[in-house]
């Protein structure tokens, strides 16, 4: 792990040691995953130089800037219901939403899906709190389906980023000019729906929360709202949403009279880097004030972001629209909750009062309480038949369950592997349990459902893969 500013900076920098080719995060480098070309991120030069060039083609800052317009109407409708009321959720109201329908919109995708892909990259993104990311690689760079949508655009081209991404011609790291290929134009429409949701969401959530922590800094934008941009800065830098970047050591290199081995996975800690002394006066204290530097919130070198300008763009209008209609908040820690996640840092709720908060809140009313009917529990032990509604189709697989000294435990066989099941829970009708996965790669898949005699329903998560329905049936 390397922590301060000067070996973090110069880290990034030097892509030849520090390598990409292997994945961002410490769980994908220990995968030993390999990735397409197009999912540029994840390579180094000339791979990545040739598809970073082709987006820098499409994604440019006065592109971006342009769509200020677009923003400000959409955080108006997602903020003017709030205006007279008490509280409302920054995250769930704004975060999750505005970045979401603006990165959509560049792509052209349809107003009635998008829901469905913010929660498909979020599904893929968290982990169990507290435990690493465990995910199957090739499901995680297919993500969403965009195949059908993709066939519909290059029928009916439009002024959007697909129809760029299916016209453009470019020259790839063989040097060979040509267009992208569908598989191509799969995993950058992805990273791109996936990045452009996520970072400026947790900047837009830690914006709130330091700004107040600081109410004095947040009065001062308020009335001069040329501060935003600094506000911008100051939050990156102290608030990073990607708190740390992995990387693959190529060769034996010394940093900080150190040696690290070629073959270590190596950890920028940007979080730390970025409240380095050394770099920033007084680095652990939030100050919009402070003296412009650059710090590494949207990362350095070849792989710095290359939507930062978008993010930017968006966290201004974001938080002067919010400081208009909002001057002051307070947050409601005891119901805002971080998400678990090994990429990004920032929150998956941010309740705050916006009007008067009461003395005492409660979360149910005093009265006598109805007689509550207690459940019998049902029977989880034998053997069902299961089917997984997964990304590739309905996947079959037979749980056992069986009793042990009175704890349950099995098994569960599916596609040529026999896969040891724990954690089993019964509750009333309510079932859960641990399918503990080693081939072709480990993963931990959690189910949860409801039982009605022979017959079951729920969900699974898959780790990072997200999360999908099953249905089941009991043999005898």
């Amino acid at each position: 792990a390397i922590s301060r500013y000067a070996e973090v900076e110069r880290g990034l920098k030097d892509w030849e040691t520090f390598s990409s080719a292997r994945g961002g995060i410490m769980e994908i480098i220990k995968a030993n995953a390999t990735f397409p070309s197009s999912l540029f991120i994840f390579q180094d030069p000339p791979k990545h130089t040739a598809f970073r060039s082709l987006m820098q083609r499409i994604i440019t800052p006065k592109r971006m800037a342009s769509l200020e317009g677009l923003m400000r109407a959409h955080c108006a409708q997602h903020l003017d219901p709030y205006i007279g009321s008490d509280r409302f959720d920054i995250i769930g109201d704004l975060g999750a939403k505005m970045p979401m329908k603006v990165i959509c919109g560049l792509l052209g995708i349809p107003e009635s899906d998008q829901e469905a892909i913010r929660k498909s990259g979020d599904d893929r993104l968290r982990t169990e709190a507290g435990k690493p990311m465990d995910f199957d690689v090739a499901l995680h760079t297919e993500g969403a389906d965009y195949n059908e949508y993709i066939e519909w655009r290059t029928k009916n081209p439009s002024d959007d980023m697909m129809t760029e991404l299916i016209n453009a011609e470019f020259k790839d790291d063989f040097g060979v000019v040509r267009k992208l290929e569908r598989d191509e134009i799969l995993a950058i429409v992805n990273m791109v729906a996936g990045a452009g949701n996520e970072t400026t969401n947790r900047l837009i959530g830690w914006m709130g929360v330091e700004l107040a922590a600081n109410p004095d800094q947040r009065r001062a934008v308020v009335e001069n709202p040329k501060l935003i941009p600094q506000v911008i800065e100051e939050t990156l830098r102290y608030q990073p949403p990607g708190p740390s970047v992995g990387r693959y050591v190529t060769k034996d290199t010394v940093v900080h009279d150190t040696t690290i081995p070629a073959g270590s996975i190596a950890l920028m800690l940007v979080g730390s880097a970025n409240r380095d002394d050394r770099r920033f006066a007084d680095g652990d204290k939030y100050n919009i004030h402070r003296e412009q530097r650059p710090h590494l919130g949207f990362g350095f070198g070849v792989h710095a972001c290359i939507g930062a300008q978008l993010a930017r763009v968006e966290g201004r209008v974001a938080l002067d629209e919010l400081l208009k209609r909002f001057p002051e908040w307070e947050v409601d820690y005891d119901h805002a909750e971080l998400a678990s996640t090994s990429t990004v840092r920032g929150w998956e709720t941010l309740p705050v009062w916006i009007g008067k908060k009461p003395k005492h809140v409660t979360t149910s009313v005093a009265k006598e309480a109805a007689p509550v009917e207690t459940k019998k529990d049902e029977t989880l032990e034998g053997t069902w038949n299961l089917t997984v509604k997964g990304p590739t189709g309905a996947q079959a697989t037979v749980l056992v369950i069986k009793s042990e000294g009175g704890v349950l435990t099995g098994s569960a066989t599916g596609q040529g592997s026999t896969t040891a099941v724990t954690d089993v829970k019964v509750e009333g009708n309510n079932v859960s349990w641990v399918n503990n996965v080693t081939k072709p790669m480990k993963l931990k898949v959690t189910f949860t459902g409801e039982i009605a005699g022979n017959t079951i329903t729920g969900k699974c998560k898959a780790g990072f893969m997200g999360s999908f329905k099953f249905t089941g049936t009991k043999e005898g």
